[in-house]
């Protein structure tokens, strides 16, 4: 229930979700695992589309503040190997 609130809450939309929600009071900040769920995405670079994603990055964003609360993203950002232009890129995440 959390997941989909705070999933509408940052703005994501499939095949990007979050997980899990982690609470940590004594550290003044909240912790989102997002996810990309999906085996295909267009190209980054070049824009074609149904490319194979290669491998996922783990990676961490300090995001806007949620109340006084730190907020902190971590997503295995998908990495899509492109048949067209030959480039292994990042996929753009939506909340940069």
């Amino acid at each position: 229930m959390q997941e989909q609130l705070f999933t509408q809450a940052l703005g994501l939309t499939p095949p990007w979700a979050v997980d899990s929600v982690s609470f940590r009071p004594d550290e003044g900040a909240i912790h989102f695992e997002v996810s990309c769920d999906t085996a295909r995405l267009a190209c980054p670079v070049c824009g074609a589309a149904d490319q194979p994603v290669h491998d996922r990055v783990e990676r961490t964003w300090q995001h806007l503040h949620f109340f006084q609360f730190k907020a902190f993203i971590h997503c295995r950002v998908p990495r899509v190997a492109c048949r067209e232009c030959g480039k292994t890129s990042q996929a753009p995440v939506p909340w940069a």
